[in-house]
Parts: structure tokens; C-alpha cells; sequence
């Protein structure tokens, strides 16, 4: 009896060992290379939570998706539980390569060998189909941008697809633009080309391969669809390290220029005159992002703002172009003749492979005094009754006459005279004098335009600008606002000042309160007492 019960659990228990078994198969050995195949890992019951660790398969294979399944069955009473897990594996080159065990729910299954072929066809052509990669060069420089294009070629009609991208080990891979679709005829078949450029730029030296990027659909084939696959071939690349002897910013390329333009461009420029300097950086083979800026100098007696760069590229015959374009508004403050230092790009030559240097040269601006604007006003010296003496000899040429007898008698008792009366008029007017100011030139008080006031009042940044030029102008004989700064003294003054010229002539946005600016110039109004008061100028 004891013995029937053992016998009778026994075979309980073979269908629980059973529904602990995990298999793996696949659906075809051997396999060609550049196809997609299917690997099946199946356990016998019911796996809640867990699934197979496919990262072991990256090493030989491109690894798609994973989907899972679970069934239930009931056969003759018994009830059969199975897990089953699906991923799609493609082998890039031939060889003969092997999928490890898996472990799942403390299961674990057999590894499989699996045999790649190469393809039958030999001839791209002939396939429905395919890819080709190519790359212009295969040697570059750390950080040198290289342009990596992947063709893909279908002869029937695509329902569904997906094209992955190259990969390369320490480097930056970023596609460039969209892609491009075309129709060509190759061997007496219509074929479509989908292609599209990759940007490569290597961070590391050493010896890579681009892995080659792969396509995986559906394409139709008479009144039904079939799955397709392809893979291009690997490229090997050689990154040359940074040279010792590169100093400075590293700019590997072919060729890099400089050109500048200038609007308004003439020989000449008035004091407060806006200019536009626009300088463009054009490199080859490098992106835009390693594209350096330009700083230019600080001038005295000229304003500088910078507006914001932009930057683009492009792809022509398989090379980078990168282009960086950077606007500089001018201002002239005083007249005179300024120099604007050359400016210079230093860039490595991959060619020659030495460092050269991409230049502007030297340049020369001139600006004259505004013929509208009103010159200060200037006291008037005491005339002096003495003739020059080219005048005098002029004079002399001209008209010749015998002097009367009784002429210098007369001239000295005037002399006296005039000498006694300027004595007298001195004595009086000393005390005022000695109370009054000791300087020798007496200050202007500075009245606000009505110009500038009316230009206030229609909130009009240009035309009050100007007109606060014209008020510098005159009473400091220079269009240079930073004196007239001085003479406010007033620090929020100078910055609304300074945020009213970059929203002129650089682009910003900056809240400037006129009214403040205008304020300011009438308490420096009541502050200055002078001798020679302005008097209505317009």
C-alpha cells in the first residue's frame, strides 16, 4: 500500500518538474548575416514580474524588442501554465557565435550555438533590400566633424519599417537635417533611396568601427507583406589626437575665413551716427557649436553693443560647412580718428597640420563733428584794437596818408582817458568780484531743449536721444554722453542713459524712464549758476 502511494506521487510530480523547465530555442540555424531571427525562451508556468536579461546579447548581435506571452490550457483536467518570452537578434558579420543561458523564477536555460552565413547574394543589387554607408574620410582629428551617409535602398513598396542610427564608441553622433528621398533605376529596377547624413565627432585618439545602422520592416510583396531586414557594413575609423605643438582654441579643419561688412559703409562718420559691423566665421569640417566668438577690443571714443550670434551648418559634397554671423553696433562719440585692431582666429590645418591664423585686417574710422548740432556757446574775448600784422601790412599797401601834427597828442590824452575810466569801473565792480566765484571760465546752465521736452511728451526714445546729443553738444563740445554723465552725477542717470543707446543701436528691450533723464537735466539746471545763463534756443 505504502508503496502504490509513493509510485502514484511520482507521477504526480513529473509534470512539476516539467513546469519548471526554461528552454531556448531558435527558429533557424544557421542564419544570414544582416537578417533579422527569432530567439524563444519559454518557461512551463506562469511568470509574474520577471523576464530574461538580453544585455548579454549586445556583444554579437543588434537586439530588438522583447514581447511576451503567457497561456493557459486545460487538457484531460490538467491545468498547463507557460511563460514565453520573443526577441528578434540580426548578426551584422558571419561567424558562429553563442547565445548564453538565461535565468528566470531561479530557472535556468540551455545556451544555443548559432552559425551566420554570409549572404547568397552576392550582389547588393539583386536584394529587395539594402544599405550602403560611406564616409568621405577615415581618418580625423579629436573633435574634428566628419559626415557619416547611410543609403537605403527599397525595390518594393514599404508598409512599415524602422532605420536605427550609426553607432560609434566615445563620440557624438547627431543626424543632420532631414532625410532625402529620391528614385533611381539600378540594373533595370526602380529602386527608392532614403538617405541621411550624420554628423561623427570623435572625443577620444585611437582605432573605432561605426557599427552600421540597421533597417527592420514590412515591404509588399504581390498581394501579401513579408518581413525585411538589411544592415550596411561597418566602417573603420582612425582619431588622431590633439597635436603637442596646438596651443590655444582647438579648431581642427580644412579651411576657416573671415569676412566682415559694414552699413552704412563710407569713408567717413558723424559723431552719434549708428554703425553696423558684421563679422562671419566660416569653418569646414567643424560645428557650429566649436565655432569661436569674437571679442573685439574696447575703443575709446566709440561705443560698441553685440547682438546675439547666429550660428548654422550645412552638408555639401559629404563635409561639414559651419558659419557663425555676429553684429556689433557702432556708436562714435567724439570726432577724431579711431583704429580698430585686427582680429584674428587661430585654427589648426588638418592638411598641412600646422596652426594658421584666419584675420580682418586693421581698420581705419574717421568721424567728424554733426553739421546739425549746435556748438557750445563761447564768451566773447575783448576786442584788442591792434590790427594783425598782416593785416596792418595789407592795410598799408593799400592806402598810404601823411599823419597830422596834432595827431598824437590827441591819441594819448584818449589813452588817459580810457586808462582812468577802466580804473574807476574795475573799483567799483570789485566787491561783487571778490564774492562771486574764483574760477576763471564761469559755468552754463544747462536748460533742457524744448525739443527734448516735446520728445518727452510722445515718448519718443530716438528723437529724445538725439536731441540729448545735441544738449551734450553744446555744452561740452562733445557728443560723448558720458560727460555729460559726469557733470549729473548720478549713477541711475547714467544707466538709464546707457540702456537708452543699447535699445537704439543694439536691439535690447531695456525700460528707460525719459522723464527721470529729463529731471535730471533740469535740477543741474538749478544747481549751476553762471554769469552767462542760455538763452532760449529754439
Amino acid at each position: 500500500m505504502v508503496s502504490r502511494l509513493v509510485v502514484l506521487i511520482s507521477l504526480v510530480l513529473l509534470p512539476l518538474q516539467a513546469i519548471a523547465a526554461l528552454t531556448a530555442s531558435v527558429d533557424r540555424n544557421p542564419v544570414l548575416a544582416g537578417e533579422f531571427f527569432n530567439l524563444t525562451i519559454r518557461a512551463e508556468q506562469n511568470v509574474k514580474g520577471e523576464q530574461p536579461d538580453t544585455t548579454p546579447l549586445l556583444k554579437n548581435f543588434v537586439v530588438g524588442p522583447t514581447s511576451v506571452r503567457s497561456n493557459t490550457s486545460i487538457i484531460n483536467g490538467q491545468v498547463n501554465h507557460t511563460t514565453q518570452w520573443q526577441v528578434e537578434l540580426m548578426a551584422r558579420n558571419p561567424g558562429t557565435y553563442e547565445i548564453p543561458s538565461f535565468s528566470v523564477a531561479n530557472m535556468q536555460s540551455n545556451p544555443l550555438s548559432v552559425k551566420v552565413v554570409p549572404s547568397s547574394t552576392a550582389d547588393n543589387q539583386s536584394k529587395d533590400v539594402y544599405i550602403e554607408t560611406s564616409m568621405q574620410s577615415d581618418t580625423l582629428y579629436v573633435q574634428q566633424a566628419g559626415v557619416y551617409t547611410v543609403k537605403l535602398f527599397l525595390a518594393n513598396d514599404l508598409t512599415e519599417g524602422q532605420l536605427g542610427s550609426p553607432e560609434l564608441e566615445t563620440a557624438n553622433v547627431s543626424q543632420l537635417g532631414k532625410q532625402k528621398e529620391s528614385y533611381e533605376i539600378i540594373d533595370g529596377i526602380r529602386y527608392l533611396i532614403i538617405e541621411r547624413n550624420y554628423l561623427i565627432q570623435p572625443q577620444k585618439s585611437g582605432q573605432y568601427t561605426i557599427k552600421s545602422p540597421y533597417f527592420k520592416g514590412r515591404i509588399r510583396d504581390n498581394y501579401r507583406t513579408r518581413a525585411a531586414s538589411a544592415v550596411g557594413k561597418d566602417i573603420q575609423l582612425n582619431i588622431k589626437p590633439i597635436p603637442q605643438s596646438s596651443s590655444g582654441n582647438w579648431l581642427p579643419s580644412e579651411l576657416v575665413t573671415l569676412n566682415e561688412e559694414w552699413q552704412p559703409e563710407k569713408q567717413s562718420y558723424q559723431i552719434g551716427e549708428p554703425i553696423t559691423r558684421t563679422i562671419t566665421v566660416t569653418a569646414l569640417g567643424i560645428t557650429k557649436e566649436q565655432l569661436p566668438e569674437i571679442n573685439l577690443p574696447t575703443i575709446n571714443g566709440v561705443r560698441s553693443y553685440s547682438d546675439q550670434a547666429e550660428s548654422n551648418n550645412l552638408v555639401r559634397n559629404g563635409k561639414v560647412i559651419s558659419q557663425k554671423v555676429e553684429s556689433f553696433a557702432l556708436m562714435p562719440q567724439a570726432p577724431g580718428s579711431y583704429t580698430l585692431p585686427e582680429v584674428r582666429v587661430p585654427w589648426f590645418n588638418i592638411i598641412t597640420n600646422r596652426t594658421e591664423y584666419a584675420t580682418l585686417p586693421e581698420r581705419k574710422l574717421t568721424v567728424v563733428g554733426d553739421p546739425n548740432f549746435v556748438q557750445p556757446a563761447i564768451s566773447a574775448p575783448i576786442q584788442n584794437n591792434t590790427l594783425p600784422e598782416s593785416t596792418q601790412t595789407n592795410t598799408a599797401n593799400q592806402t598810404t596818408f601823411e599823419t597830422p601834427f596834432y595827431y598824437w597828442p590827441l591819441a594819448i590824452l584818449g589813452y588817459v582817458l580810457w586808462l582812468i575810466t577802466l580804473v574807476i569801473w574795475w573799483i567799483k565792480r570789485k566787491p561783487a568780484t571778490q564774492t562771486g566765484n574764483n574760477d576763471v571760465t564761469p559755468k552754463q546752465s544747462i536748460t533742457p531743449l524744448p525739443q527734448l521736452k516735446e520728445a518727452l511728451k510722445q515718448n519718443n526714445q530716438r528723437a529724445f536721444y538725439h536731441q540729448l546729443v545735441k544738449l551734450c553738444t553744446l555744452h561740452t563740445g562733445s557728443a560723448d554722453l558720458t560727460k555729460l554723465n559726469n557733470m549729473v552725477n548720478n549713477s541711475q542717470f547714467a544707466e538709464s542713459v546707457n540702456h537708452l543707446q543699447a535699445n537704439l543701436y543694439a536691439g535690447k528691450n531695456h525700460a528707460v524712464d525719459l522723464k527721470f533723464i529729463y529731471q535730471q537735466i533740469n535740477n543741474l539746471n538749478k544747481k549751476t549758476k553762471s554769469e552767462n545763463e542760455l538763452t532760449q534756443l529754439y
